[in-house]
């Protein structure tokens, strides 16, 4: 069984997988006769990755994704292929979870009116955590994550799924289309939504006509779910108080572009995912990966992180 390591693998992994009877290839060392044989891809190359897909005789089963995301994957020919997809879902729930934290810190304890002041000016208009009931719009790994530290703060956190489903962990959670209830008992919103047909633009003008005095919107999801002039205008009249945004659209931002410009946004350039042991993006990947190898040697079955591909997560 052939693998192709497009993320790098280490001495121990390549054990594991020789043990298990697999070979490994990287995208230096393929050849053109072994792009068909190829039934493993860890991680995405697309130009390789168009090879396989164009030809008739692949034999790829399996693609390891190295994010949560899968958007950015050719989705509807996969399905069609009948090849599974795996994602990183929860491998960065941790680090993303307390990047959320901090941006709420941030904010609330007058940190971002400090990190500017030059001189003595004691700033005391600061908020508690118990003081600022979080709405988290997807309840998946990541969210839970978040939720669990907003409680442990002593917190009030709500979540937003497709069908409003509870959640272990959120104090209620509402559906995709009765989320407005949630909302209005909410000061701080965290948009964690996948990038989907579904989702694109989301949070768009309509919905900041909802909000009164929101104190602080968060983007730790994709760039595509949120409309960023209609924040920056939501922004401008006082409708948000203040934005940390993780991701944007395009990623990088220009030079001189608004959000950089809004003294109340901070941006983070999507690094919410960093950490120190396990680095990189991909950082801890393997392990996810490892989970589903001898169920998908011995009987070609995969449990673990796999991605509904019509709905894109």
């Amino acid at each position: 069984m052939l693998l192709l390591a497009v993320k790098a693998i280490n001495a121990s992994n390549r054990e594991f997988l020789s043990q298990n009877g697999i070979t490994v290839v990287t995208p230096d060392t393929i050849t053109d006769e072994q792009i068909p044989k190829i039934v493993i891809s860890y991680a995405w190359d697309n130009d390789i990755g168009e090879k396989i897909l164009s030809d008739p005789n692949s034999k790829l089963k399996w693609i390891q994704a190295q994010s949560a995301g899968v958007d950015y994957l050719p989705l509807a020919q996969l399905k069609e292929r009948h090849i599974i997809v795996t994602n990183a879902s929860g491998l960065k729930a941790t680090p993303i979870a307390q990047t959320v934290l901090s941006y709420i810190l941030y904010f609330s304890r007058g940190l971002n009116v400090y990190a500017t002041r030059h001189h003595w000016e004691p700033f005391t208009n600061q908020y508690l955590i118990n003081e600022l009931p979080v709405l988290v719009f997807g309840t998946g790994k990541i969210g839970q994550q978040i939720a669990a530290h907003i409680k442990a703060f002593g917190g009030t956190v709500y979540g937003v799924n497709t069908t409003g489903h509870d959640v272990p962990g959120f104090d209620a959670v509402y559906s995709m289309s009765n989320y407005q209830e949630a909302l209005v008992k909410s000061r701080v919103v965290v948009d964690g939504l996948p990038g989907t047909k579904h989702t694109e633009n989301f949070f768009d003008n309509q919905f900041f006509e909802q909000v009164n005095q929101l104190y602080l919107f968060i983007n730790i999801g994709r760039g595509t779910t949120l409309n960023q002039n209609d924040l920056l205008s939501a922004i401008d009249d006082s409708r948000v108080k203040y934005a940390a945004l993780d991701v944007t659209t395009p990623e990088p931002l220009p030079k001189n572009h608004p959000l950089f410009e809004r003294p109340q946004v901070l941006i983070t350039q999507h690094t919410s995912w960093g950490e120190h042991v396990n680095a990189g993006r991909t950082g801890g990947l393997f392990h996810l990966f490892e989970l589903n190898v001898p169920s998908f040697v011995s009987q070609g079955i995969i449990e673990h992180n796999v991605v509904n591909l019509e709905k894109g997560y």
